[in-house]
């Protein structure tokens, strides 16, 4: 009897303990990432014939090594294709696959969508200029390729992404010039409970916190970015307070001569990959946008599609590995025929692992609630899709004329219609537009999700 056929897309901690997991009870499983090596975003591994320092606090490091362990237990049994591009799902589950020098389609009995998160932006006047970095990028240069992008630096955005990248950046030998932060750390007191939930996280936390002290960098929480200038590169940041709606407060101002400004304000689901597959969706911007609803198994309303870790809703590392495990294990049952009725008592500790650190999420979520206000601060000639740039005043010519949908917007402006599909730019568009996200359907998803070279498509293997 052959073995169920298990695709999984995304080699972080969901995706690699969801392959573990499969593979474990039986199933054939091919897993495939862009990343030439496993580990996702936040186990990120540097070049393999390049040596880099470690980035990351000690328990990070001991996590990571304990993931990359896992999957070296099963990587000689597992189908890889790293460096690989999923850029379509049809029902099957069917998954298009562009490899290095050709395309391929794998037929699979299960998918398991493990895509993870891209990261938000808020348009400010200034922030297109080269030196102007997602904080997440600039963590990635660092763990990737030990590479510092900036020496002067300002870190600036919501949650607490912006803290670890800025002790990072301090500890490869930065200035930091200063920290801002949308909402205060202390928010997160509202929720006790949750705070305990997640104690160690929130003792690494404290460590980031002391590091920055030790290096002199101004926390300023409660303050945005008003504009960032220079020629050709950004040369300065100009910070203000808010009036607690996200508007900056004019006579607050503050300017820091920097030449890296990383900044961070949470994370968009990739979720296009579940949506083309017929996956239902929910809104929830502090979790993601647009998220795929999956069951307490991950499993979509997408026959044989399952959906787990960052991409299913912003949880974190320790949420995604315990969840990958439940996730897998799901889908070798289902596509084997097999009920899941004893999963909980199996995967019991999985389970409570994950609904320890949801309630440890759910004390960090009010770090990443952006209010209206933050929509105010491009101005008319600020650029808000950069792929086809396109202006806040485009986005509303286009809204006055009566484009009231992101999808009209889009086909009236060219929005979204570049290399990130409107990933950076969706909820932007929608507010920049005076369309609340939360009412606006996402731009509607179509091959190709990711793009991919022609050549690559025109060449299909077996």
């Amino acid at each position: 009897m052959t073995a169920p056929g298990i695709v999984v897309v995304g080699a972080g901690p969901a995706g690699i303990m969801a392959a573990g997991e499969a593979k474990r009870r039986g199933a054939a499983v091919t897993l495939i990432d862009e990343a030439p090596r496993p580990g996702g975003q936040i186990y990120r591994q540097g070049d393999a014939d390049v040596t880099t320092s470690s980035v990351g606090s000690p328990q990070e490091l001991a996590r990571k090594r304990e993931i990359l362990d896992a999957f070296a237990e099963i990587a000689e049994g597992v189908d890889i294709h790293a460096g690989a591009t999923a850029y379509a799902v049809f029902p099957g589950p069917q998954v298009h696959v562009a490899l290095a020098d050709h395309s391929r389609v794998f037929e699979a009995d299960a998918l398991i969508l493990a895509t993870g998160t891209g990261e938000r932006a808020v348009p400010f006047p200034g922030w297109t200029l080269p030196g102007v970095l997602y904080a997440g990028g600039v963590q990635a240069m660092m763990k990737a390729h030990g590479v510092r992008a900036g020496d002067r630096v300002a870190v600036v955005g919501a949650g607490p992404l912006i803290i670890a990248v800025a002790a990072q950046l301090a500890e490869a030998g930065a200035e930091i010039a200063c920290v801002t932060l949308l909402t205060p750390l202390r928010v997160m007191a509202r929720r006790p409970l949750g705070l305990w939930a997640g104690r160690g996280v929130v003792r690494e936390g404290m460590a980031y916190l002391r590091r920055l002290r030790r290096a002199g960098a101004p926390l300023l929480e409660g303050w945005v970015p008003v504009r960032a200038e220079g020629t050709p590169a950004v040369e300065s940041l100009t910070v203000a307070r808010h009036d607690g709606a996200g508007r900056p407060l004019m006579g607050s101002e503050r300017r820091f001569e920097v030449d890296l400004v990383a900044m961070n304000f949470g994370f968009t689901a990739n979720s296009e990959l579940a949506r083309m597959a017929g996956a239902e969706v929910r809104f929830d911007p502090a979790r993601g946008g647009w998220l795929p609803i999956g069951d307490q198994f991950g499993a979509t309303a997408a026959p044989g599609v399952f959906v787990t870790g960052d991409g299913a809703g912003l949880r974190g590392a320790l949420v995604a590995a315990a969840e990958g495990r439940i996730v897998g294990a799901a889908a070798a049952l289902t596509a084997a025929g097999k009920g899941t009725s004893e999963l909980h008592r199996e995967l019991a500790a999985d389970f409570t692992e994950r609904r320890r650190h949801l309630a440890f999420q759910d004390a960090l979520r009010p770090t990443l609630e952006l209010p209206a206000g933050v929509w105010s601060w491009a101005t008319g000639d600020t650029v808000v899709c950069r792929c086809e740039g396109i202006t806040q005043g485009r986005l509303r010519q286009a809204a006055d004329e009566g484009h009231v949908t992101v999808n009209g917007i889009k086909r009236n402006t060219r929005a979204g219609m570049g290399w990130c599909g409107g990933r950076t730019c969706l909820a932007s568009v929608a507010a920049l537009a005076d369309r609340p996200p939360a009412e606006t359907p996402p731009m509607r998803p179509r091959p190709l999700a990711r793009p991919v070279p022609a050549a690559v498509l025109a060449r299909r293997g077996p």
